[in-house]
């Protein structure tokens, strides 16, 4: 495990050193520049204008007005300047020390994505979840390790519903490493990192935008969104987007669609109240994906497309529900105050024919048996996952800034509480027959229930603390950041189908972070942080006793500013995790919190804006993730996490003319790459590494916009990593295309 006191003080230490060597003549000019870069934020930053006392004179010689106007294009940046998700502060990124990427609208509207999931490949050492998976479990990957995807800071434990929609997204903060003083809802603090999707809300001029996208493989999906204030105190948006598609694999057809009301109370001066509602569906057949062997292994094929269960099965369902409020109060120029509470009610249902494999494994990457007359064979399960959930969760905290000498600080104190009610069932009977998955036309039986539909297992996770936190910046160059949380995570487990064990955990640590950050120039800084985890293990059924898992995480790096033109930073980093979740040698379907893990790699996320028409975005990630215990059954020390590339980077260009008989148009190209992955943590096979290229052209006129995006440019045939019970491939998407037709009122 890696030894906070070594490796975090001498960092303190280097960067102390070098601020007391700062030197202090610099020019007033260089100052001002750097007082204005700093005010240069985006939407999530206040604003601060202050107009100098005209200067007096007598012989002040009056000229004629002339009026100076000039292009804000603050919002065609890729580089964000502010985050308030990882603080709960208004900060700048570059003073944050801690991994930091900000997907904001303009990349949104450049690149025309259709889900969240493609959307995060602009984030180095980000693994996504496969759009076809069920939205029944969170499988977003940061570092290697399991990440949690928040919506307006509460998480989203399984995630389910309308999961993909980008239609309602103002921008996307991705926070690497630990988060437990912040984030500790659900099931508790992440270990690999947040994605915070912050939504859009109310202004108080109106306007609005309706608009649809038409793609290939029959996709269509109508979208509004309509910001209408009812007065100056009262404003109200409404975002609603349904989609419709087809797909390139048989039998797979997708319903989802989400609706967004939210409404802001204020007085437009000290206090602000913000009610938010979300109603999210998603239906579709139960993809499983296909084995390793016949698609990425073996010397006989199973065809790309084909769709493993009988054609009439009924689809599967995701749906949330919630409702969530926001108060900000402003006491003085000093003190503020946040409170946050959700309520959620949210299930989902997956039906599947699901294939049985070597050593009668659900993993399936191999055939059951060979049959000399009937080749490989699959044995075949009718199978029922059933849960309901529902939230509780109130978040709050007090924030007190002030100067103190040549320190500028910030103060946070807060406390949160979260509980969450997970009962269900999962079924599986044998469906008595074999199949070979090779034949083109392979004969699947009817799919049975046999069963009933009561629940048999429940779990309550409760998790609460309280915290403390305090930014402090001393002459404007050393920035330091320390907080500590006292935080529990009670699990409630009862399964009276399965399990050998009933009853309740509970642990309490006090989980501390620290880090600094330390501008050697106006152009680059250093930085360093440290800090623990505690996370429940959602997704996991347990053989025996349950314990949340425990993570240390160090980070070090630079961040750049060069000239309001290339932004971004360079990391090196390592987690260390205990007591995670792994498989049982005596239970099939059940886990044992024996298993330890490490990651450690490089990062680099890099935004340059050489000139007005030019954004261009590119990053890449080594990711070095390994189990650093044999505690499992069939996975031995230095075995690696699956579905985790070693290597991934995204290149991403995009060009706005600015000549007259141009204006309006746009256009852009990115290319993605990434190396082969492991199927599962056994080890046995791997994916394919692959690259894809992508386009987008847009059109702007007045309030009408166009646009056409292009997916996977040359057509690359390849076949994915997909997490299904571990083992398992989904091939990739062709070339496609989708058009975007909008108008903006």
């Amino acid at each position: 495990m890696v030894n906070k006191t070594d490796l975090f003080l001498p960092g303190v230490s280097l960067l102390l050193v070098l601020n007391n060597a700062w030197a202090k003549d610099q020019s007033v000019n260089a100052t001002l520049a750097y007082e204005q870069q700093k005010a240069l934020v985006d939407d999530n930053a206040p604003r601060e204008n202050a107009a100098a006392p005209a200067p007096q004179r007598d012989d002040v010689v009056e000229l004629d007005a002339v009026t100076v106007t000039a292009e804000d294009d603050g919002d065609k940046l890729y580089n964000a300047r502010y985050s308030s998700s990882a603080t709960r502060t208004d900060t700048p990124i570059k003073e944050i020390p801690q991994s930091i990427q900000v997907i904001t609208q303009q990349l949104l509207n450049d690149q025309q994505n259709v889900t969240i999931s493609e959307t995060l490949h602009n984030v180095s050492g980000v693994v996504p979840n496969n759009i076809l998976f069920t939205p029944a479990a969170e499988a977003t990957k940061i570092r290697g390790f399991a990440a949690e995807q928040l919506l307006d800071g509460f998480s989203q434990y399984y995630n389910p519903g309308d999961r993909e929609s980008v239609n309602n997204l103002e921008r996307i903060e991705v926070l690497k490493g630990s988060n437990a003083v912040l984030y500790s809802g659900g099931s508790g603090a992440p270990v690999g990192g947040v994605v915070n999707l912050v939504s859009k809300l109310p202004k108080a001029q109106a306007f609005g935008q309706v608009g649809t996208k038409i793609g290939t493989y029959d996709f269509y999906q109508p979208f509004v969104d309509i910001n209408q204030p009812f007065s100056k105190n009262a404003l109200f948006r409404f975002t609603g987007e349904f989609t419709d598609a087809g797909s390139y694999l048989e039998n797979i057809h997708t319903e989802r669609y989400n609706v967004n009301p939210v409404l802001t109370l204020t007085d437009n001066d000290k206090t602000a109240f913000t009610l938010q509602g979300r109603i999210a569906k998603w239906r579709q057949k139960e993809y499983q994906g296909l084995p390793a062997t016949g698609t990425v292994a073996g010397d006989f094929k199973i065809r790309p497309d084909l769709f493993i269960g009988p054609t009439d099965i009924e689809p599967s369902h995701s749906d949330f529900y919630g409702i969530w409020g926001t108060l900000d109060h402003w006491i003085n120029d000093t003190w503020s105050i946040n409170l946050k509470a959700r309520y959620a009610e949210s299930e989902f249902n997956e039906i599947a024919q699901t294939i049985v494999g070597e050593g009668r494994s659900y993993v399936a990457d191999k055939p059951l048996f060979i049959d000399p007359q009937r080749g490989p064979m699959w044995g075949l399960a009718n199978t029922e996952l059933f849960q309901e959930q529902n939230e509780k969760s109130v978040l709050g905290n007090i924030l007190a800034q002030f100067d103190y000498g040549p320190t500028q600080n910030k103060v946070l104190l807060g406390a949160d509480y979260s509980e969450y009610d997970d009962s269900g069932f999962l079924q599986i009977v044998g469906a008595g027959k074999s199949v070979n998955l090779t034949l083109p036309d392979p004969n699947f039986p009817a799919y049975l229930k046999s069963w009933s539909s009561d629940n048999n297992l429940f779990v309550k996770n409760t998790t609460y603390g309280g915290y403390a936190q305090l930014q402090s910046t001393l002459y404007d160059r050393l920035h330091l950041l320390f907080s500590v949380r006292a935080g529990t995570v009670e699990i409630d487990y009862t399964n009276t189908g399965f399990s050998n064990y009933n009853g309740i955990t509970s642990d309490t640590r006090l989980l501390p972070r620290a880090g600094a950050v330390f501008d050697l120039t106006r152009q680059f800084s250093l930085f360093v942080n440290y800090s623990e985890g505690m996370r429940g293990q959602p997704f996991t059924r347990f053989s025996g006793k349950p314990a949340p898992a425990l993570s240390e995480s160090i980070e070090a790096g630079i961040k750049l500013d060069v000239a309001e033109q290339l932004t971004g930073q360079l990391a090196v980093y390592q987690i260390d995790r205990s007591n995670v979740a792994v498989a049982s040698f005596t239970d099939p379907f059940g886990s044992i919190p024996a298993g330890t893990q490490q990651s450690r790699g490089f990062e680099s996320d890099l935004v340059w804006r050489p000139t007005q028409s030019v954004n261009i975005l590119a990053n890449y990630a080594y990711t070095n993730a390994e189990f650093s215990n044999d505690l499992a059954a069939n996975i031995t020390e230095g075995s690696k996490l699956f579905g985790v590339p070693e290597h991934a980077t995204r290149v991403w260009a995009n060009y706005d003319f600015q000549q007259p008989a141009l204006k309006g148009l746009s256009i852009g190209t990115g290319v993605y790459w990434q190396s082969e992955t492991f199927l599962s943590n056994k080890n046995f096979f791997k994916s394919d590494s692959y690259y894809t290229m992508d386009a987008s052209i847009a059109y702007q006129f007045q309030r009408y916009k166009i646009a056409a995006t292009l997916k996977n440019l040359t057509d690359e045939s390849y076949f994915q990593s997909y997490g299904y019970l571990g083992g398992r491939v989904a091939p990739a998407q062709g070339a496609s295309a989708v058009v975007t037709l909008t108008v903006n009122y």
